[in-house]
């Protein structure tokens, strides 16, 4: 990174950008700057790795698979890589998605969806749902570490990815923002490559297209609380949520959507980011809802909140394969997403996660009482 002190990619997020004054969509990336960052896309030859290459890329092979053991690892992984290097801002906003993938995972065996979904339909949506989370770390967390690597060392490893088996997309994007601190545009760029990278691997997987998605359109609208994505900003009954609702989750380009908007609610927003990161750092993930609402949820029945189990008391851990090395870009049109970010008013979710929770408890009711429980 050659004449800018890394002290200087050290600032805090919200302070990377002033522009939550505007309210139309930011623009991140103009034209000519698209142009060249499209350019240097273009594949390049493997080449051979040296002793000491190979040990840093069989070094962080095992990093990555020692906390990529559940849906807790991955998440607590997330926020101890951010607090080492706060410059790298999706490792934050993939520590709070991560939560939501295992407050989604628990609600499977909590207190209301088992009584809502086929009982062949839990077991399914589990793996779904952990597949795309296990999938995603041993995606990113690769190019986190090498980043990392790249600090300590003082030049630039990123010749290193193919070697990790990640996309052609990235490299480009790692480069500019070593050159250049663009924390923003290396964040958008790994928001949609992790998408990109799921989409090939479970959305489009024949057995999650029967077993799930062929579903998921009804879950949505007769359960939305499942699909909220929630930013929570405390704990208890102080603790407000922001965040957005998933629509479609089988649309690439929704996800992508989805994440660009959660990150510039807290790009954009000072004190939301503080307050969010507050919580993070002193709530520790456990899967169960309880973390952040204990007056409506609980880890442990006791018959008056609703039952939230951790992670550990829900599911077991699962081995996964890793063996699909196909690289998704094939297409240079998706770097057009990199252009703007949406500026969402508020994010505001407290009051619509109430509405949607009091909808799934009425219609847990109802299919208890037709069921005879």
């Amino acid at each position: 990174m050659p004449n800018r002190p890394l002290a200087l990619l050290r600032r805090p997020l919200q302070y990377a950008y002033r522009s939550f004054l505007y309210r139309h969509p930011v623009r991140l990336a103009d034209a000519d700057l698209l142009r060249r960052m499209t350019a240097r896309l273009s594949p390049s030859p493997p080449r051979q790795l040296s002793a000491e290459e190979a040990a840093i890329v069989a070094a962080i092979r095992r990093k990555t698979a020692e906390h990529n053991r559940n849906n807790v690892t991955r998440t607590a992984a997330y926020l101890a890589f951010f607090e080492r290097h706060s410059e790298i801002h999706w490792a934050f906003l993939a520590h709070l998605v991560s939560r939501n993938g295992g407050w989604n995972m628990t609600d499977l065996r909590g207190g209301l969806l088992p009584f809502l979904l086929p009982k062949e339909t839990a077991a399914p949506l589990f793996l779904f749902l952990e597949r795309a989370n296990a999938l995603i770390f041993h995606d990113a967390y690769p190019q986190l570490l090498l980043y990392e690597e790249s600090k300590r060392q003082g030049t630039p490893l990123f010749h290193l990815l193919p070697s990790l088996s990640v996309s052609r997309f990235m490299k480009a994007f790692w480069e500019h923002f070593w050159e250049t601190g663009d924390a923003a545009l290396l964040t958008v760029a790994l928001i949609i490559n992790e998408q990109q990278y799921i989409q090939l691997r479970v959305i489009e997987h024949p057995f999650f297209r029967t077993r799930v998605l062929s579903s998921w359109p009804f879950i949505a609208e007769q359960w939305l609380g499942f699909n909220d994505v929630l930013i929570p900003l405390g704990r208890g009954r102080r603790g407000a949520l922001v965040g957005t609702t998933v629509r479609d989750f089988a649309d690439v380009h929704h996800r992508i959507h989805i994440g660009k908007t959660l990150y510039s609610l807290l790009l954009f927003n000072a004190r939301l980011f503080r307050r969010a990161y507050r919580f993070a750092r002193r709530v520790p993930h456990s899967g169960s809802r309880a973390d952040f609402w204990p007056q409506s949820f609980t880890a442990t029945y006791d018959g008056r909140r609703l039952y939230s189990p951790r992670l550990e008391a829900a599911w077991p851990d699962l081995t996964h394969s890793f063996s699909d090395q196909r690289d998704w870009f094939t297409d240079d049109t998706i770097v057009g997403a990199l252009e703007t970010l949406p500026l969402p008013a508020s994010g505001e979710m407290t009051d619509r996660y109430k509405r949607h929770l009091a909808m799934m408890k009425a219609a847990a009711i109802a299919a208890a009482k037709s069921a005879g429980v």
